[in-house]
């Protein structure tokens, strides 16, 4: 079974680039493609008081269908920017464009049922879950929501230090919360009862400006969270929300993607600059640039991965790139090497045995020959950084 996994997209109309630019080619040629929708395909449904509160016109489930997505993950942090009606909304879009999708529900149950599909002479059992959670937009026993899985935080810090040098930021401990967990893990123990193959995708980590360097790129449950997901059964965890690419991980039998990064992000309503936080370090006279939006949000990819192998899960990258207005491109040869070579340093962090090939591929080695990076040479830096 070959999976072709795309992060966050938002499509709200916005003007596409002509054939041979848009990366929307690299969609082709596997099995199933599945992304993370990031914003409710409604016109309808009361703003939630938030920030930032998106939502895309109906249309966008049909042109996400013509570049042939066919299953997206809908437990995300934007689920609920217009209520459970705006959800319903957003189902009713996708079922009319044939694009299956799973984590919203009318109760817990519903929500954290998983999504079965048949590909070719196999089934895969996709599940989403969501730790990004704003209040109140999980799904309960009796009301509609998305399927939680919460994290418990607390914050350590050493108040003579901090004298000594303001402004340092506290550690932020987090684990993730056990009942949820155990929910989880009996989800998935029953999807593999009933498929194949067990694909949980997972809306959590900190988006990359607001994680201290020393705590990341992951947060402290992560890791953990993603391997008893995996000794529960399940053979890949798709992550998503900090907008950015991190490591890979093969564990056990499974892989774990933490971040598939953006794919498409459209302006749309309530997605606009003037609703955005300005990055502090712009200068006055410098155009103005929400804080999300600098290099790591550009540089992205596609992920290729192939399942139900006897050794093992296959995994290959093809990067890509968003242009100034978030479409995703091809990219420049340049970039394309940083991005290898960024999730490879990276994910050796994690698992010194992953290499990471020129042409994309990514595997476990006892050596890095052939690969992009090594820790005597460094990564390469993109040009947008």
């Amino acid at each position: 079974m070959e999976l072709t996994i795309v992060g966050d997209m938002v499509v709200g109309g916005w003007p596409r680039r002509p054939p041979g630019e848009s990366a929307t080619e690299l969609l082709t040629g596997g099995d199933l493609v599945i992304g993370n929708l990031e914003v409710p395909l409604t016109d309808r449904g009361e703003r939630a008081e938030k920030l930032v509160a998106m939502r895309a016109p109906a249309s966008g489930a049909a042109e996400l269908a013509s570049w042939g997505v066919g299953l997206v993950s809908l437990a995300m942090n934007h689920a609920m920017d217009y209520g459970a009606d705006g959800m319903r909304d957003t189902v009713r879009a996708l079922d009319a464009a044939g694009i299956g999708h799973a984590g919203f529900g009318e109760n817990r149950a519903e929500a954290t049922a998983p999504r079965l599909v048949r590909v070719g002479d196999r089934t895969l059992a996709f599940l989403s879950l969501c730790s990004a959670l704003p209040l109140g937009a999980n799904a309960t026993a009796a009301r509609a929501g998305i399927a939680p899985l919460r994290v418990r935080q607390t914050v350590e810090f050493d108040g003579p230090f901090m004298e000594e040098t303001p402004g340092t930021p506290p550690f932020v401990h987090t684990v993730a919360h056990e009942p949820d967990v155990r929910v989880a893990e009996q989800a998935v123990r029953e999807a593999r009862l009933r498929a194949d193959v067990v694909a949980v995708a997972l809306h959590w980590g900190v988006p990359f400006p607001y994680l201290p360097q020393a705590q990341g790129p992951l947060a402290q449950y992560q890791r953990p969270l993603a391997h008893r997901l995996v000794d529960a059964g399940a053979d890949l965890v798709i992550g998503h929300h900090p907008h950015c690419l991190h490591p890979v991980e093969f564990y056990g039998q499974g892989l774990i993607l933490y971040s598939t990064g953006n794919f498409v992000f459209d302006w749309c309503d309530g997605w606009t600059p003037d609703a955005m936080v300005a990055d502090p370090d712009a200068h006055p006279a410098a155009p103005f640039r929400p804080v999300l939006m600098r290099g790591p949000w550009y540089e992205s990819a596609v992920f290729r991965v192939r399942l139900g192998e006897e050794d093992g899960p296959r995994l290959r990258l093809s990067p890509i790139e968003l242009d100034a207005d978030s479409q995703p491109v091809l990219p420049r040869p340049e970039v394309a090497a940083s991005i290898l070579a960024g999730v490879e340093r990276d994910s050796r962090e994690l698992d010194p045995a992953v290499v990471v090939e020129a042409d994309g591929v990514v595997r476990r080695g006892r050596g890095v020959a052939g690969s992009v990076t090594s820790p005597a040479s460094g990564a390469l830096t993109s040009p947008r950084s």
